[in-house]
């Protein structure tokens, strides 16, 4: 099954920033420094199926398409869900 990630989507490189949160957030998320440009090659390389859904999530709370958002959160798994919903405060968030 191929790996469907923003990159999928044509994001702007300002979509990209705020998805992906910034290089030290990057680092955190996958455990070592990232000092190249992120290419989706590189995204598919480091991300996990669950954060790429994650990610979708948010491109798609972004671009303020909420039936789309929907659609990948309804992917992520249960425990996912619940933890990804404690850990937003965005009032403006779908999930």
């Amino acid at each position: 099954m191929k790996l469907e990630t923003i990159f999928d989507y044509k994001p702007t490189e300002s979509e990209i920033a705020v998805t992906l949160y910034d290089s030290m957030a990057l680092a955190l998320r996958f455990s070592f420094d990232i000092v190249e440009k992120m290419t989706p090659k590189l995204y598919k390389k480091l991300i996990s199926r669950n954060d790429a859904i994650w990610d979708l999530v948010c491109l798609f709370e972004i671009r303020n398409d909420k039936v789309k958002a929907k659609e990948y959160w309804d992917k992520l798994p249960k425990e996912l869900q619940k933890l990804y919903t404690l850990q937003t405060d965005n009032e403006n968030m779908i999930v």
